[in-house]
């Protein structure tokens, strides 16, 4: 495996492995967190503000939570970190003297004066800023429980031993670093727009293969084991939307939407602390999930009960989405958020759902209550479904539902 050594005064010596990449020289090595936090630089203050260098702007919120990721998972995982450098200051030597080519192993020295102040980040600001707050978040508990020790507190479950032994454990562990010599800083900026062109996870993978998210977990329990009627056979599984003309209701991403929705309400924000609450509060996620679609919606809207009762036709979704706004994704995560503000206001389901059953869903219609909700401009073919238009139509729904019970 290659691995860094600890830095020599004068060079900073490693294994690597020499490669060509759009014309440039590129070496790619490992190194261990603590000497990625030994050597690397961290975005200035400025960075918080304004583009710096080859980067794009700062978000320490992103830092953070990657920290946190890095301080709670024993099994995470960061991608490749990518650095610029000046040439001159790198000299590679091939294990076989006899040639150079791309996938030669040998050994790369970066000068330690000049070269490391040469060193910029192309990608993984927030990666390298992470690793830093995640050490310096150990140390820091480690002293305090140090100190407490030395006050001759006593020190439950042996947290000192058990701290100490995280932090040696992640200051050993490494991540693959490429590095590009160019010695172009305008070069190097376009290397980063190259870069943030490629495409990001999309939502749909990310629901199907991130399971610490309980809501994405609870998606796949109710799609994988059939539990609710009203979405058997009617979720998305490969495309994070489903297309026009597929009988799908909704993507399993916005199926684990809802189901967060349902718990925390519209435009909340699933904290770490509220991902710890739902894991251990997973089997209520599901069953809300299974209530919400089989009671809720088909009492709500004929629209869904009929998908349920009757012997539908081929293309039967497909056929009429064009025609019932309900079978719209947005509709769908409206009436979770709407249940979720019922459920809040002390306003049974049940009532809202009755009321729901009575209104008038037709865009056409000038008695629609999407018009008056502020989530229908006529001519359009879809509802408005930014945050604005949607909270205007929680609140119009939910005020009207309990108004009209008395």
């Amino acid at each position: 495996m290659l691995t860094i050594p600890p830095i020599e005064q004068q060079d900073l010596k490693s294994h690597a492995q020499f490669y060509r990449q759009g014309g440039r020289d590129a070496y790619a090595l490992v190194m261990d967190l603590e000497i990625i936090d030994n050597i690397l630089p961290t975005p200035p203050p400025e960075a918080n503000t304004k583009i710096v260098g080859s980067n794009r702007k700062f978000h320490m919120p992103h830092a953070e939570a990657i920290r946190d990721y890095l301080y709670k998972e024993q099994d995470w995982v960061l991608g490749t970190i990518l650095l610029g450098i000046d040439p001159s200051y790198v000299k590679f030597w091939p294990y076989d003297e006899s040639r150079q080519t791309s996938g030669s192993l040998g050994r790369l020295e970066i000068a330690v004066s000049g070269g490391l102040s040469s060193i910029e980040i192309l990608d993984g600001q927030h990666r390298r800023m992470a690793i830093k707050l995640v050490l310096r978040k150990l140390e820091k508990e480690l002293a305090d429980l140090e100190g407490q020790h030395g006050n001759g507190k006593r020190l439950a479950d042996n947290r000192e031993a058990v701290l100490r032994n995280r932090l040696e454990e992640l200051k050993r562990m490494s991540i693959p670093v490429s590095i590009y010599a160019e010695p172009d800083v305008t070069n190097r900026s376009r290397m980063f727009s190259d870069l943030a062109k490629t495409r990001n996870i999309d939502a749909i993978t990310k629901a199907r293969f991130d399971d610490r998210d309980p809501f994405n977990r609870a998606a796949l329990e109710i799609v994988d084991n059939g539990l609710s009627d009203l979405l058997r056979g009617k979720v998305e599984m490969e495309k994070s939307t489903p297309p026009r003309g597929s009988e799908n209701l909704l993507s399993l991403n916005q199926l684990a939407r809802c189901l967060s929705i349902l718990s925390y309400g519209y435009g909340s924000r699933v904290s770490r602390a509220r991902v710890v609450e739902s894991q251990g509060n997973f089997a209520n996620i599901v069953d809300q999930g299974i209530a919400w679609a089989d009671e809720f919606l088909t009492n709500a809207r004929k629209e869904y009960d009929d998908l349920c009762s009757i012997e539908l036709e081929p293309d039967y979704v497909a056929n009429n989405r064009s025609h019932y706004i309900a079978y719209s994704v947005t509709a769908l995560q409206l009436m979770a958020s709407c249940v979720y503000e019922s459920n809040k206001r002390g306003f049974p389901a049940e009532s809202l759902a009755s009321w729901l059953r009575q209104a008038d869903f037709d865009l056409d219609s000038d008695e629609c209550i999407f018009l008056d909700a502020g989530m229908y401009i006529p001519g359009e073919s879809s509802l408005a479904s930014r945050r604005k238009n949607m909270r205007d139509g929680i609140e119009y729904i939910v005020t009207a539902a309990m108004q009209a019970d008395g």
